[in-house]
């Protein structure tokens, strides 16, 4: 599916409902769990607690399949863990998707943005420390170095300890942990570029201290995982190093570009018997690469749950770069072969045949028997995993005790299900690719040794020519690989098939690690053949082989295998962490929470608010100790925090409210107030910034938003909503606008759908723009209201335009009737379909040959100028019917009507 087609999908997901297919809106537990589809191909899962794991609220990667004829498109979610894909039938509109898994269930959700939730940014103070402003603290380092420092926000990471004090916490520290502990309690996170021994030191000095428990934890997850980092790459390093020594063994120099002549006297290539030992010392190194590199597939398929999503996009970025150094080291090999088997005469080569003859002959019995071994394994697995389906089949039949949310119950036993089915599938087609082969492998063993003596060396010797006419084939697709790996293979392709290559290793290997009383005899005697501790110790670190006493593991080793063979669960959520050196959303920090509570309570405040509200008439009875308004009929308003004042006129009541605030944490969260509080202007020299027709309460809501970093709508109405979106607009303050803008969209009625079209124009909200303009067009009948009139010329135009095209677009309905829309997006080509429709529905101008004459075209001044255009560029060849034609079913858009004009 082309990339702009792909957006519709991209953002944040909301399940609100589950539908059976018999059209029964069931509870299932999993309402409100949230996903959210990035542009990478990658899905992160919210669930709530109380919800069952379901198969795919672990699958971290997803994949969109468009449409293919009568066939809807398909959403994959895959489980990069076990290699999972859940499919679901996928009906999608703006802003509602229908998920549909067949014989099951249909899943409703709702988009709540259109990216990763513009609210969730990370919640820090970073702003304040680096450029100090508002400053009442010194600390010191050893070296004497002072860092600027807030106490106010220093007791809301750290309230265990005295900031007041005459020697202040954090004093006298090293410089490194003093700046790494003050970036931690201004944003809940630890530095980039952090280093180990500074992570330490943090951990020995502070970690300990009341408040700081947080902060060690967070040092020893560092520590933690950079080992685990360091433990891939050494592996990937040491893939390397096999690389290096094997075409060290076979004179790696020699066989690369520009050396066409090569000498054999003396090498090992005219020996036989030296030529063997080598491909034996070449299959050892392979042989120890290969279980490096499981080791590196099962410890990332397993232990990636433990890492920050940077961190798990360095490694894969990582491996990545080293992959065109691995093919370059396969190409020189390649390379090398190459040009030594070519300078083999006919009589080495028959030499080298004669000699090979016996090592054949045990190849193929010792191959022979491996395939039989690993066929009787599977059968093995096959009947295992067969029985526990349906013991689980039948213990599922009559559960113990009944489970709330049935329909959630019964989907994931659905799906787990199909997953277990899946699996079995891919045992059996394993089995039988294996069965097939063994039986070939069997055929050409017979067949050799049913040869006399010379036919076998002819064989050999034949078998080394064909080798020799491949290899430059061999050699061309490598390179084609090596480019096509640099130029072509995105991010997103690469981070799709490491995920999901790293995965199956895993899951063959646990499937090997189940059966491996069948294997063990085939294990121990791949050990015999390689002869290698390495290779052994790696087979121990895999849980292929036990250790015996003769042994001796490396430490990394022991770290790895104790790490690989610890369980992890078939559900484990992925840590939604984005990097340990990210601070925390607002949902997520307790800073935020602690910063609203500090607001509400007013404690050490040094600036105001000054809310000036105008109202009109009536008295005004003032009551400073409820903090409240009271009318003359006793009505009363909603009750905040702060002072009163009423100044009275003849025709207005002027309100004056007080709010309370803190400069630094005001500045730090909005730069508009940031730089009034800085400019050296009366804000800043009176402390005081003055707000101009606001409800106080709707103030109040701003601030303590400005606080938390979180909007708290509930209660709100269209109109409060409205003046919410308004100031953060004024203030800046996108993120909380796009709520607002969000919140305004569930509101859209008859009543208020113009007045919210006009006021998302004016702002630039563009969804919800589009969202009121879209109910305006399906409510034809709100163009009677005198509000329309009141709008601006060009919005009651561009909703007459979009009126007239209304309805010549197919619509889609979901299974329960809701209106899905039309898609929200479309093509070139689409766009010429979509002209062509619309001259073909009605667009009958054949006696029309002016704009004067055309029924319903509301500016006949825009039509003609449209023509005019097409005259001057298509020249006068062209009828004017024709461009009449096509100027309206472009809507006067000359470049919507030329691409109509040319794709025809």
């Amino acid at each position: 599916m082309a990339a702009v087609e792909e957006v519709v999908y991209h953002g944040t997901w909301k399940i609100t409902e589950c539908v059976t297919v018999a059209g029964v809106v069931e509870i299932t537990g999993i309402e409100g769990t949230e996903f959210i589809l990035d542009e990478n191909g990658d899905v992160s899962w919210q669930v709530p607690d109380e919800a069952e794991p379901l198969p795919f609220f672990n699958c971290e990667t997803y994949e969109i399949c468009p449409a293919a004829g009568v066939e809807p498109a398909l959403l994959k979610f895959i489980g990069t863990y076990a290699g999972h894909v859940v499919e679901f039938k996928v009906n999608i509109s703006d802003d509602l998707m229908l998920l549909t898994y067949e014989k099951c269930c249909i899943l409703q959700c709702q988009k709540v943005s259109s990216g990763p939730r513009k609210e969730d940014k990370p919640y820090s103070f970073l702003n304040a420390l680096e450029h100090g402003y508002f400053s009442d603290v010194i600390l010191r380092a050893d070296t004497g170095k002072e860092f600027k420092a807030h106490s106010i926000i220093l007791k809301l990471s750290a309230p265990e300890l005295d900031w007041t004090a005459i020697i202040t916490p954090l004093t006298g520290l090293p410089e490194d942990v003093l700046q790494t502990t003050l970036h931690y309690l201004y944003a809940e996170c630890l530095p980039q570029g952090l280093s180990e021994t500074t992570a330490q030191k943090c951990i020995k000095m502070v970690g300990k201290m009341p408040g700081f428990v947080k902060f060690g934890q967070l040092c020893e997850t560092f520590l933690k995982n950079t080992a685990l980092t360091q433990q891939m790459k050494t592996l990937v390093s040491d893939i390397h190093a096999c690389a290096d020594r094997i075409n060290d063994i076979f004179g790696g120099t020699a066989g690369e570009e520009g050396h066409e002549t090569v000498t054999l006297e003396g090498t090992m290539w005219s020996n036989p018997a030296k030529l063997c030992y080598s491909f034996r010392q070449a299959l050892r190194e392979e042989a120890i690469a290969c279980a490096k590199l499981i080791i590196m597939c099962d410890l990332f398929s397993k232990r990636k749950y433990e890492l920050s999503r940077e961190e798990r996009y360095e490694l894969m970025k990582y491996v990545k770069s080293r992959i065109p150094i691995f093919m370059k080291q396969l190409l020189t090999l390649l390379t090398t072969i190459k040009v030594h088997l070519q300078a083999l005469t006919q009589n080495q080569r028959t030499d080298i045949a004669a000699y090979l003859v016996p090592e054949m002959e045990t190849i193929l019995d010792t191959m022979s028997r491996f395939a039989n071994e690993t066929k009787v394994a599977l059968e093995q697995a096959i009947s295992t995993s067969a029985n526990n389906d349906k013991g689980g089949a039948e213990k599922g039949a009559k559960p113990d005790k009944p489970k709330k949310g049935g329909i959630g119950d019964a989907l994931g036993r659905t799906l787990k299900h199909a997953l277990h089915l899946k699996e079995l599938k891919k045992l059996r087609h394993f089995h039988d690719r294996t069965s097939s082969s063994f039986l070939h492998l069997r055929q050409k063993r017979d067949n050799f040794n049913m040869k006399s003596q010379p036919d076998k060396v002819r064989s050999v010797s034949q078998s080394l020519i064909h080798l020799v006419d491949e290899f430059p084939s061999f050699v061309i697709r490598l390179k084609e690989i090596i480019f096509a790996l640099d130029e072509k293979v995105t991010w997103k392709e690469w981070k799709y098939l490491f995920k999901m290559a790293t995965s199956r290793v895993s899951w063959g290997l646990a499937k090997v690690q189940l059966n491996r009383s069948a294997l063990q005899p085939m294990i121990d005697e791949m050990c015999d053949i390689v002869r290698s501790e390495q290779f052994v110790a790696s087979l121990v670190t895999l849980g292929l082989k036990s250790p015996s006493d003769n042994t001796q593991q490396s430490t990394s080793s022991k770290d790895i295998s104790a790490s690989s063979n610890n369980k992890t669960s078939k559900y484990a959520q992925l840590n939604c962490i984005e990097s340990l050196c990210v601070s925390p959303t607002a949902g997520h920090s307790l800073t935020a929470k602690r910063a609203l509570d500090l607001f509400r309570q007013g404690y050490n405040t040094d600036m105001i608010f000054e809310v000036v509200n105008l109202q009109e008439g009536g008295d005004i009875i003032i009551d400073h100790t409820a903090n409240y308004i009271e009318d003359g009929a006793g009505a009363e308003s909603e009750r905040c925090s702060g002072d009163v004042m009423r100044r009275s006129s003849e025709d207005s009541l002027k309100e004056v409210y007080e709010i309370r605030a803190h400069r630094v944490i005001v500045a730090a969260h909005c730069d508009w107030f940031r730089r009034a509080l800085l400019s050296g202007m009366k804000e800043a020299i009176d402390r005081k910034i003055v707000v101009h027709d606001m409800q106080p309460e709707i103030f109040t809501r701003f601030l303590e938003a400005l606080y938390s970093s979180h909007l708290d709508t509930s209660g709100l109405t269209t109109e409060q909503l409205a003046d919410l979106m308004t100031l953060c607009d004024r203030y800046e303050m996108d993120n909380l606008k796009h709520l607002c803008e969000h919140e305004l969209k569930q509101h859209l009625n008859e009543d208020n759908a113009l007045c919210l079209l006009n006021l998302a124009d004016h702002l630039n909200t563009r969804h919800l723009r589009d969202s009121a303009l879209n109910y305006v067009i399906t409510h034809e009948e709100i163009r009677k209201s005198e509000i329309f009139d009141d709008l601006p010329d060009y919005l009651k135009e561009e909703l007459e335009e979009a009126i007239i095209w209304q309805g010549l677009e197919p619509k889609r309905t979901t299974a329960r009737g809701h209106n899905l829309g039309t898609p929200s997006s479309t093509s070139s080509m689409s766009e010429v379909d979509e002209l062509v429709a619309n001259i073909d529905r009605g667009l009958d101008l054949s006696t029309s040959s002016s704009s004067e004459d055309l029924p319903f075209v509301e500016d006949a001044s825009r039509l003609e100028s449209c023509i005019q255009d097409l005259m001057v560029i298509l020249g006068d060849s062209t009828p004017r019917e024709e461009l009449t034609r096509i100027a309206l079913a472009a809507d006067y858009d000359i470049n919507r009507a030329l691409n109509f004009f040319f794709a025809s």
